[in-house]
């Protein structure tokens, strides 16, 4: 139930920053505290630390009553996570990204270091594919991504070679009976059938309707959603 939630944790992806939650989290006006992770090299901060280090350590210190909600390679990070499996916090993923649904991320590597602007735009117009809105999703998102801190281009091709070193025959930490994925059905980043290839057991998968990988300009679906499974 929504109003025994502590806190919310929210965690971004790759590419996009922390300012992807806003809407969301406008859509939880009655929870207290929120804190809205920047992951390294998504800011000014200068850390030592990694993306898979910063995820383990918030598995870790997670209270029983919060609600940790990660989005994309950071939901990735979160499945094949050694804190997952003692994590007491409700856990909510959306489309955790396994495997491409068509270029592979060599080609994405490929393409950042010959033309980085046209690539990201390519990429962002791929994330809002997917229902009758994209074309001004693009817009907005294009807009919103340049407005804030961009990363630079070494950062985002590392964080893809660490993709591509995911083992996905490893077993995913399953027995946390308080883990959700959310999927898009409309997702033209994700192959989300691949989801289906490993045994979670006691992981509930929901369906975002009409929902493209970047999800959030539904927020009140993902609101609805959300509130329905905590």
């Amino acid at each position: 139930m929504l109003e025994n939630v502590n806190k919310f944790i929210f965690i971004h992806g790759w590419l996009f920053g922390s300012y992807i939650w806003e809407s969301v989290r406008e859509c939880f006006p009655n929870i207290s505290s929120h804190e809205v992770v920047s992951l390294p090299g998504y800011d000014n901060t200068c850390t030592e630390k990694s993306r898979a280090d910063v995820i383990y350590n918030i598995l870790r210190s997670a209270k029983k009553d919060d609600v940790i909600i990660g989005y994309s390679y950071s939901a990735t990070t979160i499945l094949f996570s050694d804190a997952l499996v003692n994590c007491e916090a409700n856990i909510i993923l959306i489309n955790p990204f396994l495997k491409p649904k068509s270029k592979s991320i060599t080609i994405l590597i490929d393409n950042l270091s010959k033309d980085f602007d046209t690539t990201i735009e390519k990429f962002i117009f791929e994330c809002v594919k997917g229902n009758a809105t994209s074309r001004e999703n693009f817009v907005i998102l294009r807009d919103l991504f340049y407005k804030n801190y961009v990363p630079n281009k070494d950062l985002l091709i590392s964080e893809l070679e660490e993709m591509m070193c995911i083992d996905l025959s490893k077993p995913i930490a399953n027995s946390n009976e308080n883990l959700k994925i959310l999927l898009s059905d409309c997702d033209e980043i994700c192959d989300t059938q691949i989801n289906n290839y490993h045994k979670m057991e006691k992981a509930r998968i929901l369906s975002l309707k009409n929902s493209p990988h970047f999800p959030f300009f539904e927020s009140k679906q993902i609101y609805k959603t959300i509130g329905l499974i905590i």
